[in-house]
């Protein structure tokens, strides 16, 4: 087994021993696998989307909905990616109490369950992964599509570099030839 440790794992861009629940404003990437132009192509600069397109615009449109301390200042969903810029604030205390591991005292559960737990439970990650679940599941099977595992992320640290995401989400459209996800279709060759 020692042959294999720590062979396969790749490192994660997260800011390590950062909480993605902490109110602030964070700017998120997420590709299509190997950045196939899924959800449309953009003709004299307006988003022409298909059927997976407008999926993606429906779920992102959701998100507010089912967390309440989350407001998207902007986001658009590019053929291949989507970006979206989060403001995460303190959530609102809610008492619940559930009959199952997770709500068992730490010292009752194991070290790697907690790790996991504290991971999966932040906001930021919660959304990104249940937002691509969606989209996925409504795609369905039929055609294909998928994302690429991980996601890109930036925590926006002051004002100015807040307005720079804004502008660079707005105006995404635009520079989409001068985009690093930039991806000519196969009959536009």
């Amino acid at each position: 087994m020692k042959r294999f440790s720590g062979r396969f794992i790749i490192k994660s861009n997260r800011v390590k021993n950062w909480d993605y629940s902490t109110p602030g404003n964070y700017f998120v990437t997420i590709c299509t696998t190997d950045h196939d132009n899924c959800f449309g192509e953009i003709i004299d600069n307006k988003t022409q989307y298909t059927v997976q397109g407008k999926i993606a615009i429906d779920c992102l449109s959701k998100i507010e909905k089912h967390f309440e301390n989350i407001k998207i200042l902007e986001s658009v969903v590019m053929p291949n990616h989507v970006h979206i810029l989060f403001e995460v604030s303190e959530p609102r205390l809610k008492s619940v109490e559930t009959h199952h591991g997770a709500s068992l005292p730490i010292k009752y559960q194991s070290y790697h369950f907690h790790r996991l737990a504290m991971k999966s439970n932040q906001t930021i990650p919660k959304i990104i992964s249940q937002y691509k679940s969606s989209v996925s599941r409504k795609i369905g099977h039929d055609v294909f599509f998928g994302w690429q595992p991980r996601y890109y992320d930036v925590i926006i640290r002051n004002e100015k570099q807040l307005l720079t995401v804004k502008n660079y989400i707005i105006n995404n459209i635009k520079s989409w030839k001068k985009d690093i996800y930039f991806k000519v279709h196969a009959h536009e060759n």
